[in-house]
């Protein structure tokens, strides 16, 4: 019996060691099972689903968010408020703020903005039974649902009675990512469980380098980054984004949304008109201008454009005097140039291609510009387009009263264009305006300069200029405008040609990610189109302009003494 009851402590003594054993194994791996999956889920990073899963533009509509049966919202009806969008900031400088209102800047939208309150009162929504607001935008969505229960039911009973949609931005505090994916650290992703939500824009979490995959709800374990709210709760329509706006898609997608929640009284039509300048045709170093097999690209670029923007033209402003005064191979370029004349259009760059400003009275002004008309009558150079374009934009504006009366009596113009109306900067703010008869448009850059003439040159490297291609200034300078003129020179025609890369990649670009039909018109047709959108432009803006003239003078005065 003592025996029995040695080998039954025995016994006990050993199953506990063992239960410890086993408990302190148990502990050992669950610490290092977390550790792995919170070192790996620190590390993931968000990816376009369309991206992740390799699918070209026309494979977009079979993604799994486009299969469900699609529910409609009640109908939005513009006629009970004012045009008007109704804008909370964080601050004046907020980064976010800013990028909102140059958004409604851009398209001309009319906006109130309001420092978003951490309590207090809102504006007054309405006034003699009529709304203020169409539309109403949260930079903070903390800020919209933080309000305090008798604002937010001012504001929701509002939105619902004169069917006013809201727009709001939330960026969470989240571990770092990888940038060259979706940028910045702070996304918000959506979950749902009610069905007045539908995912707007979805995207999917990358594996970590150790090829670790998280398993997440959801087909395709796609995240919504962007919902819409149906308004089948409580009958308000929303548009929620879970980041900033410095993700391209974003941009498009907050243009889209404002027009959907305004019933298309914030929008545009989806026709786009670009006219691509070529300035300084004839003028340029030696080494730096076009050739035989520069000019066969452009013509046979021009005609595969035209698959992309109808009537597609390259428009050349030419400069006769530099006429023959390249390369033996450069010169043959211009005489190929000359062979398809009738291929192209073109306008007058001035002769010598000197500043209009810099001729103080209208016969040395008309003798520059006639020597020009009678080199392009003599090579067969068309002369009734009635557009023409002044180096460096001079004597445009400020005015310079003999530049349009010369235009005028030599070539009989009447279309310009400039980006110095009413300022150079920002360009969001440039305009047209008519004087002496003559139409003057915005013209708009597009990242190419008579220096920027190599690929792996160019200015912050080749990544810039695909970034400004791919959504970036150059994408939205199209998606916000619906007509632009951009300036390029003839020196990004030749060496790789820049001018090429970028229109025809900004083209399928625009093809692929939206639903803009893109012409070409002629600059007289363009500048009607111009005038009939917005004709509050027609009258100019006069003030004072000693900061530009300041400017041309110092200019001026490093060329001649050629510092």
């Amino acid at each position: 019996q003592r025996c029995n009851l040695l080998f039954r402590s025995c016994l006990i003594h050993v199953s506990l060691i063992t239960l410890v054993i086993l408990l302190a194994t148990f502990c050992m791996v669950s610490v290092l099972v977390s550790a792995y999956y919170l070192y790996t889920g620190s590390t993931q990073e968000l990816d376009l689903a369309d991206r992740a899963v390799g699918l070209d533009c026309a494979d977009l509509r079979a993604l799994p968010f486009r299969q469900s049966e699609p529910r409609t919202p009640k109908p939005i009806d513009p006629s009970r408020k004012d045009p008007v969008v109704l804008v909370f900031i964080e601050s004046q400088y907020s980064q976010l703020g800013q990028d909102i209102i140059a958004i409604l800047e851009s398209n001309q939208f009319r906006y109130h903005a309001e420092i978003a309150p951490g309590k207090g009162d809102i504006p007054p929504l309405t006034h003699k039974g009529r709304g203020r607001y169409a539309l109403v935008i949260y930079e903070n969505l903390l800020k919209y649902v933080g309000m305090d229960a008798w604002n937010r039911d001012l504001l929701d009973n509002y939105c619902a009675e004169y069917r006013v949609g809201v727009i709001a931005f939330h960026r969470a505090s989240g571990a770092e990512v990888d940038r060259d994916h979706l940028p910045g650290e702070d996304w918000t992703v959506f979950q749902f469980n009610h069905s007045t939500y539908e995912p707007v824009l979805l995207a999917k979490t990358r594996p970590s380098e150790s090829g670790a995959v998280q398993v997440i709800p959801g087909p395709q374990g796609l995240h919504a980054t962007v919902v819409q709210d149906l308004g089948l709760y409580d009958g308000v329509q929303r548009v929620l984004f879970g980041h900033g706006l410095s993700y391209w898609l974003h941009r498009l997608i907050l243009v889209d949304a404002i027009a959907y929640l305004t019933g298309k009284k914030l929008s545009r039509s989806l026709e786009r008109y670009i006219l691509v300048d070529i300035d300084d045709i004839f003028v340029g170093k030696k080494g730096t201008r076009m050739n035989v097999n520069d000019v066969k690209a452009l013509l046979e670029t021009q005609n595969m454009l035209r698959a992309y923007i109808s009537n597609f033209t390259f428009n050349l402003g030419f400069s006769g005097k530099f006429f023959h005064t390249g390369t033996q191979e450069e010169d043959d370029g211009d005489d190929l140039l000359l062979k398809y004349v009738d291929e192209f259009w073109w306008f007058p760059h001035m002769w010598s291609h000197m500043q209009p400003h810099l001729f103080h009275n209208e016969s040395s002004l008309m003798e520059q510009m006639i020597l020009n008309k009678d080199f392009a009558l003599e090579h067969g150079i068309p002369v009734d387009l009635g557009y023409a374009v002044a180096p460096h934009h001079s004597g445009v504006y400020p005015v310079h009263i003999q530049l349009y009366e010369a235009w005028k009596k030599a070539w009989g113009i009447r279309v310009t264009s400039t980006e110095e109306y009413p300022h150079l900067k920002p360009a969001r703010h440039r305009k047209g305006f008519i004087h002496n008869d003559i139409m003057v448009l915005p013209r708009q850059t597009c990242g190419l300069f008579t220096h920027t003439i190599f690929y792996k040159e160019y200015p912050g490297g080749p990544k810039e200029l695909d970034k400004s291609i791919r959504g970036g200034e150059l994408f939205l300078t199209v998606l916000l405008n619906p007509i632009s003129i951009f300036m390029t020179h003839l020196s990004n025609y030749g060496n790789d040609r820049l001018g090429l890369y970028t229109f025809t990649n900004l083209a399928n670009f625009l093809k692929c990610w939206t639903n803009l039909r893109l012409h070409t018109l002629p600059p007289l047709q363009l500048a009607h189109k111009y005038f009939t959108l917005f004709p509050e432009q027609r009258n100019p803006l006069w003030q004072v302009s000693y900061d530009r003239e300041i400017e041309i003078c110092l200019t001026n005065i490093l060329i001649n003494f050629n510092v």
